[in-house]
């Protein structure tokens, strides 16, 4: 019977502690209340992130990689200059990838060239 004692001394000095400091009751909850909102919005972005991630590498096949300069699927707003500054694709790495990737059942180059005479 004594440990029944005990706790509820226990939970009384606690809650006088909570009635006596209002503001740092109230700061410590708010805090916690902000943390708990940060962890919602930190996985949500992550999984906002993935999921566009897997429908972008969907859309090019399953068992495909492409290797270009530019993205294989545009936005509105999507950053042009960015993708100018990145070399072209060569002969030189497609021997490459095909001497590094064994398993694969078939490597292909394409070139293309468009408005130019």
């Amino acid at each position: 019977m004594i440990i029944f004692r005990l706790i509820g001394e226990s939970f009384r000095f606690a809650f006088d502690a909570l009635r006596q400091n209002k503001m740092r009751t109230m700061l410590s909850l708010l805090a916690i209340t902000i943390g708990i909102f940060t962890i919602i919005a930190v996985f949500s972005a992550v999984d906002t992130f993935r999921g566009k991630l897997q429908s972008s590498v969907d859309k090019l096949g399953s068992n495909t990689i492409y290797v270009q300069k530019w993205p294989w699927s545009f936005g509105d707003n999507y950053p042009w200059w960015k993708y100018m500054n990145r070399p072209q694709p060569s002969l030189r790495d497609f021997a490459a990838l095909r001497e590094r990737m064994g398993n694969a059942q078939g490597i292909t180059f394409e070139i293309s060239t468009s408005d130019r005479t």
